[in-house]
């Protein structure tokens, strides 16, 4: 209340006085103010560049505003040009004014676009941020990069195909000002590709190097993912190696900078690093000693744990190497050896293997040297043919056979005396000694079976003889 009332008390003085300090005044009011170029938004501090002794000041801001502060301060409300007037008052009564104008600018709007620099779909909306301190945006003008334009806060825009687009967003004020913003705006709609390199296909008998390779038609890869099987995903960095056998799938796929993302893609990689086996199967009648003694079938069995047999081959003796199809025959007699071994579908071969045939179908040659048919034996010596062609030992005798085998060999010799086992031998010469007789014996029968090694055997004919003491 006081101020006030010092003020228009001060203002009727002025209006007494004024032509007398407008002709003599001998002090001098003066005011500048900071900042220099203000705007609506600034606090604009006032300051007294008046000489003399002062005892009032009064300011008119030129808004309906005032204040008796020496150096005061005040805001603006709008921009525009005021006409500021101070008044000073010295202690001598006189007074002394100065008046000058201050050009309050507008502060121009902020242009803002509210959209990444990057997107993924051709139909995009754009939202302006835009904003004004001081004041209302009262219009939106939008440049798409395209030969295409639009107004509005917020609009959306269908681009007819992927690019690098500048854009440009132009608002006013309520003022008239304006203000733009630019941005390059990228549109990119196609997913990323991922390609596979892998160091084997199909089935492989090794460890399996896999690489993928991605590429994007504008806005980049950000990352490759893959996983192996069932498993968890993993960010792709480098290449990797699969070491573990089985069929497994190698899942993956890309994702480019503006968040396109790839189909899932998949490779199937098959591993098998162990062997095939093959067995050997002989279907043959069997004597003794590992011999055969007829014709023998042979097949061979062959088996994979994982890829398969692709073939087997095999050779007999120091042969040429056949592909195994079908069971077949070994006829020949004699001692073979039977080589063969397997392949499968992932290229790992089987160790050489083999089995041993031996064939004897010939029976063994024998026939009795002594006694002779038809001959007299007298103390173990030959002595004449008989009458008849009997044959008579007298006195002690060993008979002897005669055996021979040419493949498997003689095993033993076997001699039948009256239908019963008299002697066997397994030792060349082959001999029994014929039993006594007191005083004669009619009608013997004598014969030998030779038996070969194989298990083949023959009977030599059949003497006939009277045996005495």
């Amino acid at each position: 209340m006081k101020k006030k009332t010092l003020l228009m008390v001060v203002t009727f003085s002025l209006i007494g006085i004024t032509a007398f300090t407008s002709v003599q005044a001998v002090n001098k009011a003066d005011f500048n103010w900071q900042p220099p170029s203000p705007t609506d938004l600034d606090t604009i501090h006032f300051i007294d560049n008046s000489s003399g002794d002062i005892i009032v000041w009064v300011w008119y801001f030129g808004d309906g505003n005032s204040s008796i502060q020496q150096n005061p301060m005040h805001k603006y409300a709008d921009n525009g040009v005021y006409n500021v007037r101070l008044i000073v008052v010295y202690s001598n009564g006189t007074t002394a004014y100065v008046e000058k104008q201050v050009n309050v600018a507008n502060v121009p709007p902020i242009a803002v676009i509210n959209i990444s620099s990057i997107v993924n779909k051709r139909s995009v909306s754009f939202s302006s941020g835009s904003y004004d301190n001081d004041g209302n945006i009262i219009f939106w003008s939008w440049e798409f990069g395209d030969n295409s334009t639009g107004t509005g806060e917020n609009i959306n825009h269908v681009y007819t195909e992927d690019g690098i687009y500048l854009v440009n967003l132009t608002v006013y004020d309520n003022d008239g000002a304006h203000n733009e913003s630019k941005i390059s705006l990228m549109v990119d709609s196609i997913p990323p590709e991922t390609v596979y390199n892998v160091s084997c296909e199909g089935w492989c008998n090794k460890t399996v190097n896999i690489e993928f390779n991605s590429t994007d038609n504008l806005s980049g890869v950000n990352y490759t993912e893959y996983k192996i099987d069932d498993g968890s995903w993993n960010k792709y960095t480098e290449p990797f190696q699969l070491t573990s056998e089985g069929i497994h799938v190698i899942y993956f796929y890309s994702v480019d900078n503006a968040g396109n993302v790839e189909n899932e893609k998949n490779v199937t990689i098959k591993i098998d690093k162990t062997k095939p086996i093959t067995n050997a199967k002989i279907n043959a009648s069997h004597g003794n000693k590992g011999w055969i003694l007829g014709n023998a079938e042979i097949t061979l069995i062959a088996t994979d744990n994982l890829s398969g047999v692709n073939y087997t081959e095999y050779k007999i003796d120091d042969g040429s190497w056949n592909k195994y199809t079908e069971p077949f025959q070994l006829t020949s007699e004699g001692i073979h050896v039977i080589y063969f071994y397997s392949v499968d579908n992932a290229g790992n071969v089987e160790n050489e293997k083999n089995v041993t045939i031996k064939i004897d179908k010939t029976k063994p040659d024998v026939n009795i040297k002594i006694p002779k048919e038809g001959y007299l034996y007298i103390s173990g010596r030959q002595m004449m043919p008989t009458l008849f062609r009997k044959t008579i030992i007298i006195g002690k005798l060993d008979a002897v056979a005669e055996a021979s085998d040419s493949l498997s060999g003689v095993y033993y010799v076997e001699f039948i005396l009256n239908s019963q086992l008299l002697w066997k031998d397994f030792v060349s010469p082959y001999n029994a000694t014929l039993p006594q007789e007191f005083p004669v014996s009619f009608g013997n029968s004598l014969k030998v079976v030779v038996y070969d090694n194989a298990g083949n055997y023959k009977e030599s004919n059949e003497i006939r003889y009277t045996k005495i003491m």
